[in-house]
């Protein structure tokens, strides 16, 4: 599947100098998202050497964040998060796509994982992401931890010309 960006957005490498700007995104989503004690894990995984990290900017202002890693042979989606202002603007799903292209692209995986809460599991199940597990409370009390994961083969079905089209984005 190819990840389509809308226009006016623009996915790129994150920069230390985003640091600040996905601190604020960061902020934006306490406490539905994430609680308050999360900052500081977070500011230590954008201080990692090498981070594979993407930001996306619109009118040049950084407005969504996320991360992607491979481990045990699965590809991992980390730290993505939207401006609470920007939810519902097609961003989240550019970036999503693009980390997931992006990962099924890089590695011989067939498999993406994610761990993510309830807030967020019905996003993520829009595109293909199955519920694995759940933990309820297992980021904090409130905030269940949602396993999740895509096959490649699910993820490549979206892209066959012959389905319907999706709402998606991400032909």
């Amino acid at each position: 599947m190819t990840a389509s960006t809308p226009p006016g957005i623009l996915i790129r490498p994150y920069f230390s100098t985003d640091r600040d700007a996905c601190l604020s995104i960061f902020g934006s989503n306490v406490p539905k998202y994430f609680v308050h004690s999360e900052p500081l894990e977070f500011e230590a995984f954008l201080a990692q050497p090498n981070v594979d990290f993407l930001v996306a900017e619109v009118d040049g202002v950084v407005v969504a964040c996320g991360g992607s890693y491979f481990r045990d042979e699965v590809g991992r989606l980390c730290w993505g998060m939207v401006m609470q202002a920007m939810h519902h603007s097609s961003i989240g799903t550019a970036l999503l796509c693009r980390r997931v292209d992006q990962l099924f692209a890089r590695f011989e995986t067939s498999e993406v994982t994610i761990d993510t809460s309830q807030h967020s599991a019905g996003f993520f199940a829009h595109f293909g992401f199955r519920i694995t597990q759940v933990v309820t409370d297992g980021f904090a009390n409130g905030i269940d931890q949602v396993s999740m994961s895509l096959g490649r083969s699910q993820w490549l079905q979206r892209a066959n010309p012959s389905l319907q089209p999706t709402a998606s984005g991400c032909r």
